[in-house]
């Protein structure tokens, strides 16, 4: 059962949504889907090093139910995925899931920019002195 105001999926059995109380349908259509796509709002959740990496961490939000997408220097659909030059990829996400999906992120890579590589030693000891002083 999927809810046609936030798209959400819903186990079988409930009627209703329990985020917006809207009547679920079984599949969504463009018919009876309420929100208008075209008003969809994607913000910048996090920098990271790489297309590569934004592209794996783009995985995992997807597959917890985010809607994001990776930006990055290439102006075609495939710059993301073949490039390995480029200074780094910005993720954004729709701005209804941004609280969730910076949880996400959290949960997964804390503060490191370089999720497949790591941090550097530098990166590590500024991070360090970050938590110290909270």
């Amino acid at each position: 059962m999927f809810c046609p105001v936030c798209e959400s999926e819903y186990e079988a059995g409930l009627t209703h949504c329990p985020d917006d109380d809207a009547e679920l349908v079984e599949r969504l259509t463009p018919e009876n889907t309420l929100r208008d796509h075209s008003e969809a709002r994607f913000v910048p959740l996090h920098n990271v090093g790489s297309p590569a990496e934004a592209e794996m961490v783009n995985d995992i939000l997807q597959q917890n139910g985010i809607r994001s997408a990776v930006q990055s220097g290439g102006m075609d659909a495939f710059s993301p995925l073949l490039s390995t030059t480029s200074p780094g990829a910005m993720i954004l996400v729709d701005e209804r899931d941004l609280d969730r999906a910076q949880e996400i992120y959290n949960a997964f890579f804390g503060k490191d920019t370089t999720p497949l590589t790591g941090t550097t030693l530098d990166e590590d000891i500024e991070i360090a002195g970050e938590e110290a002083e909270e």
